[in-house]
């Protein structure tokens, strides 16, 4: 007999059954609103106003209400510092009451004995200091190494004084980077430096040479591209030529030291010479930290130096840009500040590819704009912004050079320069210099952008001189801070009450030209427009 089949189950389900679930699910969820509502949580947030781009001065507006809201962050973590501040000394009133302190205070210090210290700015500028000291000891030729971009400010005044004290120590110039500087700027600049001392043009290669390495039990494939291939390099044969000659008879080894403050090419010209990777480089300042022996043939040894410390006594311009231990975390805007007043305004416009600015804040808004540097709701981010224009303007990318001064009183003599160039043949080192600027690919003058400033750095060699310079700059420093801490009136520039609070101080902290934005009309959406305050699309706009 076949076995019966069972019936499935029925779905349905009574009318009571499904009133009475539906009764359960309703009081379930009105529970979880008031839990809700109790804490708070289910508040819809605040929308901030939306601003139709119909509106005139939209992009005005948008900036302020941004410099408002940074300006209470900035509130925020004043009042949470401060709240840190009582509460530690709170805790310190609390242990000096207790018996124990004592106990805690030997706890600490074996702490501390235990622990490795960790090293201070004073220490890496003494350690940099000794450093080039020794290498200026064990060389006997030394070269300076120079930016071609500003040759005069990559000079260092003290360097090269306790190098010609010794009669017995030879000094040359060469000007690197000479691909970034217009061909008439890098001739002007040969014939103003060999007046002094003979320089030599030069132009590194940017990547390694990795096809000159011997490759073992391999053969090169030719029909493979090698990535890593060095781009080419000029000046390196004169270079060499000119140490073969300057090597006494009689010894087996040269030693050639090299000098030169941050991101002028040191270890990248030892890497030419070379012909493959021997020093690390890199964008970062203060890549190079101890000295480094790279024997480049049989008769000549280069020593690589870390980078010259910079005096504070000189002006802002030339700290920030020479200086190996410079925090990024300074002032960006002034800086970008001080750097375009050296500028030609229509040069820089051209580079970046932007419209006419008025102030540098207006000109890292387009640069932020052009480069898609924005925040939330199209706000652009100026910090991010002045960064990138200062790693432009440090590292090698950027075109832009100086010119020579007309009257410059030299602090070699004529003795010191006769005999440095007895030992070279300064008519071959000419005709081979012209050379190298030919074949180079130089800038034309429309696309670099002068820069008008070129002043001798001042440095440090002596250790002891740190400690009474980085006072004077801490005495500084706290000037500074005491004249930023300005108390300023609110709601004096625009009259809406959701984004005009405290625009002026924001405008003083950030260094923005008040006279020019007061001059800009206030939107006011709440208000009615007045008889003589109507808008004009074809006045106002245009």
């Amino acid at each position: 007999m076949k076995r019966p089949k069972l019936r499935k189950a029925s779905k349905c389900m009574s009318c009571s059954k499904r009133y009475k679930i539906q009764k359960k699910v309703r009081e379930h969820n009105r529970k979880v609103r008031k839990e809700a509502k109790k804490k708070g949580g289910n508040r819809k947030p605040k929308r901030d106003i939306s601003i139709p781009n119909a509106a005139p001065f939209k992009e005005d507006i948008l900036r302020e209400a941004e410099l408002r809201k940074q300006r209470r962050e900035e509130l925020k973590k004043q009042q949470k510092l401060e709240r840190q501040q009582e509460v530690a000394k709170k805790r310190n009133l609390e242990k000096k009451d207790k018996p124990d302190n004592k106990k805690q205070e030997v706890k600490e210090r074996r702490k501390s004995v235990l622990k490795p210290k960790k090293p201070t700015a004073k220490n890496a500028t003494r350690s940099l200091c000794r450093e080039v000291n020794k290498v200026i000891e064990a060389a006997e030729v030394i070269l300076e190494v120079l930016d071609a971009r500003d040759p005069l400010g990559s000079r260092c005044l003290q360097a090269e004084q306790a190098i010609l004290q010794s009669p017995n120590k030879k000094l040359l110039f060469v000007l690197n980077k000479i691909d970034l500087v217009p061909k008439d700027n890098v001739e002007k600049w040969l014939q103003f430096l060999n007046k002094q001392l003979p320089t030599i043009a030069f132009k590194c290669s940017v990547q390694v040479q990795e096809k000159n390495l011997p490759v073992l039990g391999k053969k090169p494939n030719p029909k493979c591209i090698d990535i890593s291939k060095g781009t080419v390099s000029y000046g390196s044969a004169t270079l060499l030529k000119i140490l073969h000659s300057l090597r006494p008879s009689g010894t087996e080894t040269m030693k050639v030291g090299l000098i030169g403050f941050s991101n002028v090419g040191k270890s990248s010209l030892i890497n030419t010479l070379k012909k493959y990777k021997v020093c690390n480089v890199g964008a970062l300042r203060g890549t190079t930290r101890i000295m480094q022996d790279v024997k480049i043939d049989e008769q000549i040894k280069i020593i690589d130096s870390p980078s010259l410390v910079v005096s504070p006594d000189n002006p802002p311009v030339t700290v920030f840009m020479r200086s190996a231990h410079q925090s990024d975390d300074g002032d960006c805007m002034d800086r970008v500040d001080k750097i375009l007043q050296l500028c030609d305004k229509q040069q820089v416009m051209l580079r970046y590819n932007i419209a006419d600015y008025r102030n540098p804040p207006e000109f890292l808004d387009l640069l932020a704009h052009k480069r898609g540097l924005l925040q939330k709701k199209g706000v652009a981010d100026l910090e991010a912004a002045a960064k990138l224009f200062l790693n432009d303007w440090m590292g090698a990318r950027l075109c832009y050079y100086t010119l020579p001064p007309a009257s410059f009183t030299s602090h070699i003599g004529g003795e010191q320069t006769a005999a440095m160039k007895k030992a070279i043949d300064c008519k071959i080192l000419n005709n081979e210099n012209k050379e190298n600027i030919k074949v180079v690919r130089n800038p034309t003058p429309a696309n670099s952008i002068p820069f008008h400033f070129s002043q001798i750095t001042n440095g440090i060699i002596d250790e002891n001189e740190i400690k009474d310079q980085s006072q004077e700059s801490a005495e500084l420093e706290s000037e500074t801070e005491e004249m930023d801490e300005i108390v300023v009136d609110k709601d004096e520039i625009i009259s809406d009450r959701d984004i005009g609070e405290d625009v002026e101080a924001n405008y003083i902290v950030y260094g923005l030209d008040l006279q020019r934005e007061q001059a800009v009309k206030s939107v006011s959406f709440d208000k009615p427009a007045k008889a003589e305050d109507d808008y004009d699309f074809n006045a106002d706009f245009n």
